[in-house]
Protein backbone atom coordinates (compact mmCIF):
# COMPACT_ATOMS: atom_id res chain seq x y z
CA UNK A 1 0.00 0.00 0.00
CA UNK A 2 1.50 3.39 -0.97
CA UNK A 3 2.48 5.80 1.82
CA UNK A 4 0.08 8.69 2.35
CA UNK A 5 1.07 12.25 3.23
CA UNK A 6 -0.86 15.40 4.08
CA UNK A 7 0.29 18.86 2.96
CA UNK A 8 -0.22 21.89 5.23
CA UNK A 9 0.55 25.29 3.71
CA UNK A 10 -0.47 28.95 3.53
CA UNK A 11 -2.33 30.50 0.60
CA UNK A 12 0.38 33.14 0.42
CA UNK A 13 0.09 33.95 -3.29
CA UNK A 14 -1.11 32.34 -6.54
CA UNK A 15 2.53 31.58 -7.37
CA UNK A 16 3.10 29.83 -4.03
CA UNK A 17 -0.13 27.85 -4.43
CA UNK A 18 1.01 26.75 -7.90
CA UNK A 19 4.39 25.70 -6.45
CA UNK A 20 2.70 23.60 -3.74
CA UNK A 21 0.29 22.08 -6.27
CA UNK A 22 3.22 21.13 -8.51
CA UNK A 23 4.97 19.49 -5.55
CA UNK A 24 1.80 17.53 -4.71
CA UNK A 25 1.45 16.40 -8.33
CA UNK A 26 5.07 15.29 -8.46
CA UNK A 27 4.71 13.29 -5.24
CA UNK A 28 1.68 11.51 -6.70
CA UNK A 29 3.64 10.74 -9.86
CA UNK A 30 6.30 9.21 -7.59
CA UNK A 31 3.83 6.75 -6.07
CA UNK A 32 2.86 8.70 -2.95
CA UNK A 33 -0.80 9.15 -2.01
CA UNK A 34 -1.28 12.87 -1.21
CA UNK A 35 -4.09 14.37 0.87
CA UNK A 36 -4.39 17.96 -0.36
CA UNK A 37 -7.10 20.54 0.27
CA UNK A 38 -7.42 21.48 -3.42
CA UNK A 39 -8.32 17.86 -4.18
CA UNK A 40 -9.99 16.59 -1.01
CA UNK A 41 -11.69 19.57 0.65
CA UNK A 42 -15.07 20.26 -0.95
CA UNK A 43 -17.75 22.89 -0.49
CA UNK A 44 -19.65 22.22 2.75
CA UNK A 45 -16.72 20.49 4.47
CA UNK A 46 -15.40 21.76 7.81
CA UNK A 47 -11.80 22.66 7.00
CA UNK A 48 -10.65 22.49 10.63
CA UNK A 49 -12.23 19.07 11.14
CA UNK A 50 -10.50 18.01 7.92
CA UNK A 51 -7.20 19.32 9.26
CA UNK A 52 -7.58 17.54 12.59
CA UNK A 53 -8.42 14.26 10.92
CA UNK A 54 -5.38 14.51 8.68
CA UNK A 55 -2.99 15.21 11.56
CA UNK A 56 -4.31 12.47 13.84
CA UNK A 57 -5.15 9.80 11.26
CA UNK A 58 -3.07 6.63 11.40
CA UNK A 59 -3.38 6.48 7.60
CA UNK A 60 -1.30 9.65 7.26
CA UNK A 61 2.36 8.59 7.40
CA UNK A 62 3.84 12.08 7.07
CA UNK A 63 2.58 15.67 7.44
CA UNK A 64 4.52 18.01 5.16
CA UNK A 65 4.49 21.57 6.55
CA UNK A 66 5.31 23.98 3.70
CA UNK A 67 7.07 27.00 5.20
CA UNK A 68 7.38 30.48 3.73
CA UNK A 69 7.41 33.94 5.27
CA UNK A 70 3.64 34.30 5.43
CA UNK A 71 3.10 30.85 6.95
CA UNK A 72 5.71 31.58 9.64
CA UNK A 73 4.19 34.97 10.50
CA UNK A 74 0.67 33.58 10.78
CA UNK A 75 1.84 30.59 12.82
CA UNK A 76 3.74 32.77 15.32
CA UNK A 77 0.83 35.19 15.64
CA UNK A 78 -1.74 32.36 15.71
CA UNK A 79 -3.68 34.27 13.06
CA UNK A 80 -5.95 33.16 10.26
CA UNK A 81 -6.29 29.51 9.18
CA UNK A 82 -2.58 28.85 9.61
CA UNK A 83 -2.84 29.90 13.25
CA UNK A 84 -5.62 27.39 13.81
CA UNK A 85 -3.62 24.69 12.04
CA UNK A 86 -0.66 25.51 14.28
CA UNK A 87 -2.81 24.95 17.38
CA UNK A 88 -3.87 21.60 15.98
CA UNK A 89 -0.38 20.45 14.94
CA UNK A 90 1.79 21.64 17.84
CA UNK A 91 0.27 19.44 20.60
CA UNK A 92 0.64 16.41 18.36
CA UNK A 93 4.29 17.26 17.75
CA UNK A 94 5.11 17.44 21.46
CA UNK A 95 2.79 14.83 22.95
CA UNK A 96 0.71 12.49 20.88
CA UNK A 97 2.48 11.49 17.68
CA UNK A 98 5.97 10.31 16.75
CA UNK A 99 7.96 13.41 15.93
CA UNK A 100 9.17 12.11 12.58
CA UNK A 101 5.61 12.31 11.27
CA UNK A 102 5.97 16.09 10.79
CA UNK A 103 8.46 17.32 8.18
CA UNK A 104 9.10 21.07 7.77
CA UNK A 105 9.67 21.97 4.10
CA UNK A 106 11.44 25.33 3.64
CA UNK A 107 10.51 27.22 0.47
CA UNK A 108 11.72 30.73 1.24
CA UNK A 109 14.81 32.34 2.83
CA UNK A 110 15.18 35.76 4.42
CA UNK A 111 17.64 38.46 3.33
CA UNK A 112 20.38 36.74 5.35
CA UNK A 113 19.80 33.39 3.71
CA UNK A 114 18.06 31.95 6.79
CA UNK A 115 14.87 29.87 6.50
CA UNK A 116 11.53 31.15 7.72
CA UNK A 117 10.61 28.71 10.54
CA UNK A 118 7.84 29.31 13.10
CA UNK A 119 8.70 29.12 16.79
CA UNK A 120 6.95 25.80 17.40
CA UNK A 121 9.17 24.13 14.78
CA UNK A 122 12.49 25.67 15.74
CA UNK A 123 15.24 23.11 16.23
CA UNK A 124 13.60 20.53 14.00
CA UNK A 125 15.52 19.21 11.00
CA UNK A 126 13.93 20.54 7.84
CA UNK A 127 14.17 19.86 4.12
CA UNK A 128 15.18 22.87 2.04
CA UNK A 129 13.42 23.17 -1.35
CA UNK A 130 13.92 26.94 -1.58
CA UNK A 131 16.59 26.99 -4.33
CA UNK A 132 16.80 25.37 -7.74
CA UNK A 133 20.45 24.47 -7.20
CA UNK A 134 19.70 22.03 -4.38
CA UNK A 135 16.10 21.15 -5.21
CA UNK A 136 16.71 17.76 -6.80
CA UNK A 137 19.11 16.54 -4.12
CA UNK A 138 16.78 17.59 -1.29
CA UNK A 139 13.70 16.31 -3.09
CA UNK A 140 15.47 12.94 -3.10
CA UNK A 141 15.81 13.20 0.69
CA UNK A 142 12.08 13.86 0.98
CA UNK A 143 11.17 10.89 -1.22
CA UNK A 144 13.53 8.57 0.69
CA UNK A 145 12.11 9.80 4.01
CA UNK A 146 8.51 9.10 2.95
CA UNK A 147 9.45 5.63 1.67
CA UNK A 148 11.69 5.05 4.69
CA UNK A 149 14.61 4.21 2.44
CA UNK A 150 17.52 6.41 3.51
CA UNK A 151 20.44 6.90 1.20
CA UNK A 152 23.55 5.02 2.22
CA UNK A 153 25.92 6.59 -0.27
CA UNK A 154 26.10 9.99 -1.90
CA UNK A 155 26.13 9.92 -5.72
CA UNK A 156 29.26 11.16 -7.49
CA UNK A 157 29.32 14.87 -8.24
CA UNK A 158 28.17 15.75 -11.75
CA UNK A 159 26.00 12.69 -12.37
CA UNK A 160 22.48 13.13 -13.72
CA UNK A 161 20.14 13.55 -10.71
CA UNK A 162 18.31 10.24 -11.03
CA UNK A 163 19.26 8.81 -7.66
CA UNK A 164 16.39 6.46 -6.94
CA UNK A 165 15.18 5.40 -10.37
CA UNK A 166 14.48 1.81 -9.32
CA UNK A 167 12.53 2.71 -6.20
CA UNK A 168 10.68 5.91 -7.02
CA UNK A 169 11.37 7.12 -10.55
CA UNK A 170 10.76 10.80 -11.21
CA UNK A 171 7.86 10.91 -13.64
CA UNK A 172 8.79 14.20 -15.20
CA UNK A 173 12.37 13.44 -16.11
CA UNK A 174 12.21 16.63 -18.18
CA UNK A 175 12.48 18.73 -15.01
CA UNK A 176 15.67 16.96 -13.97
CA UNK A 177 17.20 17.49 -17.42
CA UNK A 178 16.41 21.21 -17.28
CA UNK A 179 17.94 21.63 -13.84
CA UNK A 180 21.16 20.04 -14.98
CA UNK A 181 21.22 21.71 -18.39
CA UNK A 182 23.29 24.82 -17.68
CA UNK A 183 26.05 23.02 -15.78
CA UNK A 184 26.19 20.28 -18.44
CA UNK A 185 26.37 22.75 -21.31
CA UNK A 186 28.93 24.95 -19.58
CA UNK A 187 31.27 21.94 -19.41
CA UNK A 188 30.25 20.22 -22.65
CA UNK A 189 28.53 22.56 -25.15
CA UNK A 190 29.06 19.94 -27.85
CA UNK A 191 26.47 17.76 -26.11
CA UNK A 192 23.59 20.16 -26.80
CA UNK A 193 22.06 17.97 -29.48
CA UNK A 194 22.24 14.75 -27.47
CA UNK A 195 20.75 16.52 -24.44
CA UNK A 196 18.07 18.02 -26.68
CA UNK A 197 17.13 14.60 -28.01
CA UNK A 198 17.10 13.13 -24.48
CA UNK A 199 14.75 15.88 -23.34
CA UNK A 200 12.32 15.54 -26.26
CA UNK A 201 12.29 11.74 -25.93
CA UNK A 202 11.51 12.09 -22.20
CA UNK A 203 8.89 14.75 -22.93
CA UNK A 204 7.15 12.51 -25.46
CA UNK A 205 7.08 9.60 -23.03
CA UNK A 206 5.70 11.82 -20.25
CA UNK A 207 3.11 13.15 -22.69
CA UNK A 208 1.70 9.66 -23.14
CA UNK A 209 0.65 9.74 -19.49
CA UNK A 210 -1.99 12.30 -20.46
CA UNK A 211 -3.90 9.91 -22.72
CA UNK A 212 -7.58 10.03 -21.82
CA UNK A 213 -9.09 6.54 -21.43
CA UNK A 214 -12.37 8.02 -22.64
CA UNK A 215 -14.42 11.21 -22.44
CA UNK A 216 -17.67 11.68 -20.57
CA UNK A 217 -20.74 13.68 -21.51
CA UNK A 218 -18.79 16.69 -20.23
CA UNK A 219 -16.13 15.96 -22.82
CA UNK A 220 -15.09 19.60 -23.18
CA UNK A 221 -14.40 19.80 -19.46
CA UNK A 222 -12.48 16.51 -19.60
CA UNK A 223 -10.17 17.97 -22.25
CA UNK A 224 -9.67 21.30 -20.43
CA UNK A 225 -8.94 19.65 -17.07
CA UNK A 226 -6.47 17.31 -18.78
CA UNK A 227 -4.69 20.28 -20.39
CA UNK A 228 -4.53 22.11 -17.06
CA UNK A 229 -2.91 19.07 -15.42
CA UNK A 230 -0.36 18.98 -18.25
CA UNK A 231 0.82 22.57 -17.74
CA UNK A 232 3.90 21.75 -15.59
CA UNK A 233 5.19 19.49 -18.37
CA UNK A 234 4.46 22.15 -20.97
CA UNK A 235 6.36 24.72 -18.92
CA UNK A 236 9.33 22.35 -18.92
CA UNK A 237 9.22 22.41 -22.73
CA UNK A 238 9.01 26.21 -22.87
CA UNK A 239 12.00 26.55 -20.55
CA UNK A 240 14.04 23.98 -22.42
CA UNK A 241 13.34 25.13 -25.99
CA UNK A 242 14.46 28.63 -25.00
CA UNK A 243 17.71 27.30 -23.53
CA UNK A 244 18.54 24.87 -26.35
CA UNK A 245 17.83 27.30 -29.20
CA UNK A 246 20.49 29.85 -28.30
CA UNK A 247 22.59 30.52 -31.39
CA UNK A 248 25.94 29.40 -30.00
CA UNK A 249 24.66 25.86 -29.31
CA UNK A 250 24.13 25.01 -33.01
CA UNK A 251 21.01 22.92 -32.46
CA UNK A 252 20.33 20.34 -35.17
CA UNK A 253 16.81 21.25 -36.34
CA UNK A 254 16.06 17.67 -37.31
CA UNK A 255 15.61 16.94 -33.61
CA UNK A 256 12.71 19.41 -33.52
CA UNK A 257 11.34 18.29 -36.89
CA UNK A 258 11.29 14.64 -35.81
CA UNK A 259 9.59 15.57 -32.54
CA UNK A 260 6.71 17.31 -34.32
CA UNK A 261 6.44 14.50 -36.86
CA UNK A 262 5.78 12.07 -34.00
CA UNK A 263 3.28 14.18 -32.03
CA UNK A 264 0.32 13.31 -34.34
CA UNK A 265 0.82 9.64 -33.48
CA UNK A 266 -0.93 10.57 -30.21
CA UNK A 267 -4.10 11.61 -32.04
CA UNK A 268 -5.33 8.01 -32.12
CA UNK A 269 -5.64 5.17 -29.56
CA UNK A 270 -2.88 2.65 -29.12
CA UNK A 271 -5.50 -0.09 -29.18
CA UNK A 272 -8.23 0.29 -31.81
CA UNK A 273 -10.12 -2.87 -30.89
CA UNK A 274 -12.81 -0.85 -29.06
CA UNK A 275 -14.85 2.15 -30.16
CA UNK A 276 -13.50 5.65 -29.65
CA UNK A 277 -14.23 9.23 -30.61
CA UNK A 278 -11.95 11.75 -32.31
CA UNK A 279 -12.68 14.31 -29.55
CA UNK A 280 -10.93 12.06 -27.04
CA UNK A 281 -7.60 13.17 -28.54
CA UNK A 282 -8.31 16.90 -28.78
CA UNK A 283 -5.91 17.44 -25.88
CA UNK A 284 -2.96 16.26 -27.98
CA UNK A 285 -4.06 18.35 -30.97
CA UNK A 286 -4.22 21.42 -28.74
CA UNK A 287 -0.83 20.55 -27.24
CA UNK A 288 0.75 20.22 -30.69
CA UNK A 289 -0.68 23.57 -31.80
CA UNK A 290 0.44 25.31 -28.60
CA UNK A 291 3.94 23.79 -28.59
CA UNK A 292 4.58 24.87 -32.17
CA UNK A 293 3.77 28.50 -31.32
CA UNK A 294 6.01 28.40 -28.24
CA UNK A 295 8.79 26.92 -30.37
CA UNK A 296 8.52 29.81 -32.83
CA UNK A 297 8.39 32.30 -29.95
CA UNK A 298 11.61 30.90 -28.46
CA UNK A 299 13.44 30.98 -31.79
CA UNK A 300 12.26 34.55 -32.37
CA UNK A 301 13.32 35.63 -28.88
CA UNK A 302 16.79 34.15 -29.42
CA UNK A 303 16.91 35.63 -32.94
CA UNK A 304 17.82 32.19 -34.23
CA UNK A 305 16.57 32.72 -37.76
CA UNK A 306 18.30 29.62 -39.13
CA UNK A 307 16.16 27.43 -36.88
CA UNK A 308 13.06 29.39 -37.83
CA UNK A 309 13.78 28.94 -41.51
CA UNK A 310 14.30 25.20 -41.11
CA UNK A 311 11.12 24.69 -39.09
CA UNK A 312 9.00 26.75 -41.49
CA UNK A 313 10.34 25.34 -44.75
CA UNK A 314 10.95 21.70 -43.84
CA UNK A 315 8.55 19.05 -45.05
CA UNK A 316 7.07 16.91 -42.30
CA UNK A 317 6.59 13.16 -42.74
CA UNK A 318 3.85 12.69 -40.17
CA UNK A 319 3.94 9.44 -38.17
CA UNK A 320 0.34 8.31 -38.52
CA UNK A 321 -0.61 4.70 -39.22
CA UNK A 322 -4.07 5.77 -40.37
CA UNK A 323 -2.89 7.91 -43.28
CA UNK A 324 -3.44 6.41 -46.68
CA UNK A 325 -0.85 8.70 -48.27
CA UNK A 326 2.81 9.15 -47.54
CA UNK A 327 2.96 12.76 -48.69
CA UNK A 328 5.00 15.20 -46.66
CA UNK A 329 3.18 18.10 -45.04
CA UNK A 330 3.89 21.76 -44.31
CA UNK A 331 3.92 23.28 -40.84
CA UNK A 332 0.23 24.23 -41.00
CA UNK A 333 -0.43 20.55 -40.26
CA UNK A 334 0.07 21.51 -36.59
CA UNK A 335 -2.65 24.19 -36.56
CA UNK A 336 -5.90 22.78 -35.13
CA UNK A 337 -9.35 24.24 -34.59
CA UNK A 338 -10.95 22.26 -31.77
CA UNK A 339 -14.63 21.95 -31.00
CA UNK A 340 -14.02 20.63 -27.48
CA UNK A 341 -12.70 23.98 -26.20
CA UNK A 342 -15.71 25.80 -27.68
CA UNK A 343 -18.05 23.23 -26.14
CA UNK A 344 -16.48 23.74 -22.73
CA UNK A 345 -16.66 27.55 -22.92
CA UNK A 346 -20.25 27.59 -24.13
CA UNK A 347 -21.42 25.23 -21.38
CA UNK A 348 -19.42 26.65 -18.49
CA UNK A 349 -18.99 30.33 -19.24
CA UNK A 350 -22.20 30.96 -21.11
CA UNK A 351 -20.45 33.78 -22.93
CA UNK A 352 -19.95 34.49 -26.58
CA UNK A 353 -16.21 34.25 -27.25
CA UNK A 354 -14.89 35.05 -30.73
CA UNK A 355 -12.49 32.14 -30.32
CA UNK A 356 -12.65 30.11 -27.10
CA UNK A 357 -9.47 28.30 -28.15
CA UNK A 358 -7.61 31.60 -28.55
CA UNK A 359 -8.84 32.77 -25.15
CA UNK A 360 -7.67 29.51 -23.58
CA UNK A 361 -4.25 29.82 -25.25
CA UNK A 362 -3.79 33.37 -24.01
CA UNK A 363 -4.88 32.65 -20.44
CA UNK A 364 -2.37 29.77 -20.24
CA UNK A 365 0.67 31.89 -21.12
CA UNK A 366 3.19 31.59 -18.24
CA UNK A 367 4.90 34.60 -16.67
CA UNK A 368 8.14 33.67 -18.46
CA UNK A 369 6.59 34.48 -21.86
CA UNK A 370 5.45 37.91 -23.01
CA UNK A 371 1.89 37.82 -24.37
CA UNK A 372 2.64 40.14 -27.29
CA UNK A 373 5.62 38.00 -28.36
CA UNK A 374 3.45 34.89 -28.23
CA UNK A 375 0.87 36.56 -30.49
CA UNK A 376 3.63 37.75 -32.84
CA UNK A 377 4.90 34.16 -33.11
CA UNK A 378 1.37 33.06 -34.06
CA UNK A 379 1.17 35.87 -36.62
CA UNK A 380 4.58 35.04 -38.07
CA UNK A 381 3.34 31.49 -38.74
CA UNK A 382 0.49 33.07 -40.69
CA UNK A 383 2.71 35.46 -42.67
CA UNK A 384 5.26 32.80 -43.63
CA UNK A 385 2.30 30.64 -44.60
CA UNK A 386 1.00 33.36 -46.91
CA UNK A 387 4.34 33.44 -48.70
CA UNK A 388 4.23 29.68 -49.24
CA UNK A 389 0.59 28.76 -49.89
CA UNK A 390 0.33 27.40 -46.36
CA UNK A 391 -2.80 28.13 -44.32
CA UNK A 392 -2.09 28.95 -40.67
CA UNK A 393 -4.92 30.77 -38.89
CA UNK A 394 -3.37 33.02 -36.18
CA UNK A 395 -6.34 32.82 -33.83
CA UNK A 396 -4.68 34.83 -31.04
CA UNK A 397 -4.48 37.98 -33.19
CA UNK A 398 -7.78 39.15 -31.65
CA UNK A 399 -5.86 39.75 -28.39
CA UNK A 400 -3.40 42.12 -30.05
CA UNK A 401 -4.09 45.85 -29.80
CA UNK A 402 -5.67 46.71 -33.16
CA UNK A 403 -3.89 50.08 -33.22
CA UNK A 404 -0.40 48.69 -32.72
CA UNK A 405 1.94 49.33 -35.62
CA UNK A 406 5.05 47.72 -34.16
CA UNK A 407 6.20 44.20 -34.94
CA UNK A 408 9.95 44.13 -34.11
CA UNK A 409 10.91 41.36 -36.53
CA UNK A 410 9.20 43.15 -39.43
CA UNK A 411 10.04 46.70 -38.32
CA UNK A 412 13.76 45.89 -38.43
CA UNK A 413 13.54 45.10 -42.16
CA UNK A 414 14.43 48.75 -42.67
CA UNK A 415 17.98 47.59 -41.89
CA UNK A 416 19.89 46.00 -44.77
CA UNK A 417 21.86 43.96 -42.25
CA UNK A 418 18.66 42.52 -40.76
CA UNK A 419 17.23 41.88 -44.22
CA UNK A 420 20.34 39.94 -45.25
CA UNK A 421 20.05 37.78 -42.12
CA UNK A 422 16.33 36.96 -42.49
CA UNK A 423 15.77 36.94 -46.25
CA UNK A 424 15.95 33.15 -46.36
CA UNK A 425 13.26 32.98 -43.68
CA UNK A 426 11.08 35.24 -45.84
CA UNK A 427 11.74 33.01 -48.86
CA UNK A 428 13.52 35.65 -50.94
CA UNK A 429 17.05 36.53 -52.03
CA UNK A 430 16.61 40.17 -53.01
CA UNK A 431 14.71 43.21 -51.81
CA UNK A 432 12.80 43.30 -55.10
CA UNK A 433 11.56 39.76 -54.59
CA UNK A 434 10.17 40.72 -51.19
CA UNK A 435 8.52 43.82 -52.60
CA UNK A 436 6.87 41.71 -55.29
CA UNK A 437 5.57 39.26 -52.69
CA UNK A 438 4.13 42.08 -50.60
CA UNK A 439 2.47 43.60 -53.65
CA UNK A 440 0.86 40.27 -54.50
CA UNK A 441 -0.46 39.91 -50.94
CA UNK A 442 -2.33 43.21 -51.09
CA UNK A 443 -5.02 41.36 -52.98
CA UNK A 444 -5.19 38.43 -50.59
CA UNK A 445 -8.77 39.35 -49.63
CA UNK A 446 -10.57 37.31 -47.01
CA UNK A 447 -7.68 34.87 -46.77
CA UNK A 448 -6.18 37.33 -44.28
CA UNK A 449 -9.46 38.63 -42.93
CA UNK A 450 -9.74 36.61 -39.72
CA UNK A 451 -12.90 36.12 -37.66
CA UNK A 452 -16.10 37.65 -39.03
CA UNK A 453 -17.27 38.60 -35.54
CA UNK A 454 -13.99 40.28 -34.53
CA UNK A 455 -13.67 44.05 -34.37
CA UNK A 456 -10.56 43.98 -36.50
CA UNK A 457 -8.93 41.74 -39.06
CA UNK A 458 -5.54 40.04 -39.04
CA UNK A 459 -2.85 42.75 -39.32
CA UNK A 460 -1.94 43.04 -42.98
CA UNK A 461 1.77 42.31 -43.47
CA UNK A 462 1.76 44.45 -46.60
CA UNK A 463 0.84 47.41 -44.39
CA UNK A 464 3.20 46.54 -41.52
CA UNK A 465 6.14 46.70 -43.93
CA UNK A 466 6.64 49.82 -46.04
CA UNK A 467 8.11 48.50 -49.29
CA UNK A 468 10.06 51.66 -50.03
CA UNK A 469 11.88 51.47 -46.67
CA UNK A 470 13.08 47.85 -46.88
CA UNK A 471 16.89 47.68 -46.48
CA UNK A 472 17.07 51.46 -46.79
CA UNK A 473 19.46 51.90 -43.86
CA UNK A 474 22.48 50.10 -42.57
Amino acid sequence: MPPKVFISYSWSSPEHEDWVTSLAQRLVHNGIDVAFDKWDLKEGHDKYSFMESMVSSNDIYRVLIILDKKYTTKANERSSGVGTETQIISPNIYKNVAQEKFIPIVTELDENGQPFIPTYLEGRIYIDLSTEENFELNYEKLIRNVFNKPSHSKPKLGKTPSYIEDETPISFKTSAIIRGFDSQIDRHPERANSIGKDFLDAFFENLKEFRLPNVSEDWGQDIVENLNQYRPLRDDYISFILKISKNHLKLNTNIIINFFEYLPSLFYPEDTSTSWTVARFDNFKFITHELFIYTIEAFLRNENYDLLEDVFYSRYFIVDKYRSDNESKQFDEFCHNLGSISYYYNNLHGMDFISPQADFLIKRIPNSVNKDRFIEADLLCHYIGLFNDCRWMPITYIYRDEYRKDFPFLNKLISKKHFDVVKGLLGVQTVEELKTKLENLKGAGNRSYGFNSARHSIPDIARLIKSEEIASSR
